[in-house]
């Protein structure tokens, strides 16, 4: 079957969207964007963009920033990892490529942060080099059109995409052939109820023919996400709350209150006490405020807020802002709300 390229980057050069970063195709400003928009949707980080931007402007002022100072502009947006990545991959391009970001995916693969995805979209949209794009607007138009019924969450079927996408792949007009697909799946071939009378693919896409829109991309259905509960003590000293910067994985680097793992259903005041006592700070716990629930990708969270003080001196794990200070400070989603929630 045919590939219909040039009618879909016609569609692309009349219907796409005046997105900043299509302006001039600047390879710095496309890494952002790309970046940025994974888990986020272009509407959402589009101010964040903008700010990002003007925070800095260009490789050299990313890379000569302060950590801490790349995550507080990264609040709100979510999976911190990519702020940290996108810092460490500065500091690799200034350092190794003089401040310029590599043309090719093979290179672009070797900087922190650059899997296949953001690899192979910087490579094709900044540089237009010849490599097809693969992400979940994609698969769904792709599978569509082909009428391909292999789960869409194993490697296997991805590279079986990548492949025929190579094989119809313009040569000289990557970006606009992956960035037509990319935008098609954003804005017509949507998820639920798309939009086909207005698909430049229309006539030869295998779910149109045979009005199985609704049966593409077939996914593995995901195993319900474990709830994990945890306390959250709000310590306060004078005009100031106790923090703690968090070194696991998740939320590296970020600020919160201290927490410990919670059962809400078995956990006495007491229990909660000792737990905290075991990682260095003895509190005694007082009033409780509520909870901050959040969604995370692999589990869902239940942040219990408890009013406590300290029943010995300050322990040394234990930093102390007030609200001027934490302006400085990268906070997560769930501690912005716990904020609020302290302020009722």
């Amino acid at each position: 079957m045919d590939f219909p390229s040039q009618e879909l980057m016609e569609w692309f050069q009349k219907n796409q969207r005046p997105l900043p970063w299509r302006k001039a195709y600047d390879p710095y400003h496309v890494w952002i964007s790309e970046i940025m928009a994974q888990q986020t949707r272009i509407d959402q980080m589009q101010p964040y963009y903008a700010r990002f931007l003007k925070q800095f402007p260009n490789v050299h002022a990313l890379a000569d920033a302060d950590p801490q100072t790349v995550l507080k502009s990264w609040e709100g947006l979510g999976y911190y990892s990519r702020a940290r990545n996108l810092h460490d991959a500065a500091k690799q391009v200034v350092e190794k490529h003089k401040g310029e970001l590599p043309h090719s995916q093979k290179e672009l693969e070797k900087l922190k942060g650059f899997g296949p995805y953001i690899s192979s979209a910087v490579a094709s949209i900044a540089f237009n080099e010849n490599v097809p794009v693969v992400d979940g607007n994609v698969l769904r138009v792709t599978t569509r059109f082909w009428g391909i019924s292999e789960d869409v969450s194993l490697p296997k079927t991805r590279e079986k995409i990548n492949a025929k996408l190579n094989e119809v792949l313009p040569q000289g007009k990557a970006r606009a052939f992956n960035q037509g697909l990319m935008e098609l799946g954003a804005l017509i071939c949507v998820p639920d109820n798309p939009l086909c009378s207005t698909c430049p693919l229309q006539k030869e896409c295998f779910a149109y023919r045979y009005s199985k829109q609704s049966s593409f991309p077939v996914k593995a259905k995901k195993g319900k996400a474990p709830q994990k509960h945890f306390a959250m003590a709000a310590i306060r000293q004078v005009d100031s709350l106790g923090f703690v910067q968090r070194q696991t994985a998740l939320l590296n680097g970020m600020w919160e209150c201290p927490m410990v793992e919670y059962s809400p259903l078995t956990d006495s005041t007491y229990d909660i006490e000792k737990k905290f006592e075991e990682m260095g700070i003895r509190i005694k716990i007082g009033t409780r405020k509520g909870e901050v629930k959040h969604s995370y990708s692999h589990f869902t969270q239940h942040v219990h807020v408890f009013e406590a003080t300290l029943t010995n001196s300050t322990p040394s794990t234990l930093s102390w802002f007030d609200s001027k200070k934490l302006e400085k400070k990268p906070l997560s989603k769930v501690q912005l709300r716990v904020l609020e929630l302290l302020k009722k």
